[in-house]
């Protein structure tokens, strides 16, 4: 429902009492139903455009309580995220060797991927921020082959605009080819470009069991 101001109930109140007031007038005119009954309807007619009229207020006023209510609702749950984002400390590199992928923050996961292709041998450059062009880390072997990599560690499934913008990006950055990597799954349309487009998609089955294999070699060297 809408949600009208003071003045306007009033005059909502005063259109209602005046239609009421006129089709009483009218009826009684046409019926021929004597005065009696004309300043009884009349009364009657005022009467409840009044009981109409507060109870669109109260309506009117319940419907301003809620979306009060909501939007402090919403105010709070945005400053709490905004205030577990900037209290959640980064992990230490030792830390992100044993962390639960599906845990880690967006800056985290890409520092993961970003020690994993490092260890892969890749020269890493990380790119991710503002204006990245959706390139986190540029990946460079030992013949100057670049690779643009975009990580999403998102729990819902990557679309077709991220495959997209990574191919500007990749482009942008003077890459050959581009990979995407996320914790999630990826769309159908997404999956149907990525192909034409030389885009690899590695998706959340894929990490975990790269991720696992490699945190297994690292702690067999370590002992």
């Amino acid at each position: 429902m809408a949600k009208w101001s003071k003045k306007e109930l009033t005059n909502i109140e005063n259109l209602i009492r005046g239609i009421l007031v006129i089709s009483s007038a009218s009826i009684c005119f046409a019926y021929n139903l004597g005065y009696l009954f004309f300043f009884g309807s009349i009364g009657v007619s005022l009467v409840l455009s009044v009981i109409i009229g507060s109870w669109l207020a109260r309506v009117n006023n319940q419907g301003k309580a809620k979306q009060k209510k909501n939007g402090a609702k919403k105010e709070l749950t945005k400053r709490n995220h905004k205030t577990e984002k900037q209290s959640r400390k980064p992990l230490t590199d030792q830390e992100l060797l044993t962390a639960d992928i599906d845990s880690l923050s967006g800056p985290d996961f890409e520092r993961l991927m970003e020690a994993y292709y490092r260890d892969k041998g890749y020269q890493v450059e990380r790119v991710g921020g503002s204006g990245d062009n959706e390139v986190d880390l540029i990946l460079q072997d030992k013949k100057g082959y670049k690779i643009a990599v975009q990580c999403k560690r998102w729990k819902k499934n990557v679309g077709n605009d991220i495959v997209l913008r990574l191919k500007a990006g990749k482009q942008v950055y003077g890459c050959y080819d581009a990979w995407i990597v996320t914790t999630s799954h990826f769309t159908k349309t997404a999956i149907e470009i990525a192909g034409p487009l030389n885009i690899t998609l590695i998706n959340g089955a894929q990490v975990h069991d790269m991720i696992r294999r490699w945190r297994k070699e690292k702690a067999k060297n370590m002992s």
